[in-house]
């Protein structure tokens, strides 16, 4: 009887880490940044299209068809993010961005 009991945890305990793998293949699935209530209170936020990733300078298109420069550094809250995705950034007065999220278009 004990011994059924492990083997049902062990198979329930594998079928629900290969369901894990399954998300693991997609990186970009994942959010990683989560802007405060601070953030979402206090900082500007641009949303559009990320356009170009030059080191610590990001260009994104916002909804008005304008191109703002946007700095990001290691104490920045970071989405996995490629050219061409739609973000939102949290920046600061300074055009330091805070939060950068990769949002659904």
């Amino acid at each position: 009887m004990m011994k059924r009991s492990v083997e049902m945890l062990l198979v329930a305990a594998l079928v629900s880490g290969g369901g894990g793998l399954a998300f693991a293949a997609d990186p970009m699935k994942e959010k990683e940044a989560t802007p405060s209530i601070g953030e979402r209170i206090t900082k500007d936020a641009v949303k559009g299209t990320l356009m170009k990733m030059d080191g610590e300078f990001y260009q994104i298109r916002n909804t008005d068809g304008e191109l703002v420069k946007v700095h990001v550094d290691k104490s920045t809250k970071l989405d996995k993010v490629v050219e061409g995705d739609m973000v939102k950034a949290y920046v600061t007065d300074k055009g330091h961005v805070t939060t950068l999220q990769r949002v659904e278009p």
